[in-house]
């Protein structure tokens, strides 16, 4: 089964060279200005992104 993945997402959770960030559409708050679940995060407040150089 593959890991579920949000829009914001750069890589599936576990892949090597990546790792969990704040989502900075919400700023890590899982929710949108008016209240509703952020979409590019699923209302985590967190998206797994590339991190490194290259």
């Amino acid at each position: 089964m593959d890991p579920k993945m949000n829009p914001g997402d750069e890589a599936a959770p576990g892949t090597p060279g990546s790792g969990e960030g704040i989502c900075p559409v919400c700023s890590g708050s899982g929710k949108t200005p008016d209240g509703k679940e952020c979409p590019d995060c699923g209302g985590t407040g967190r998206i797994i992104e590339g991190i490194g150089g290259g």
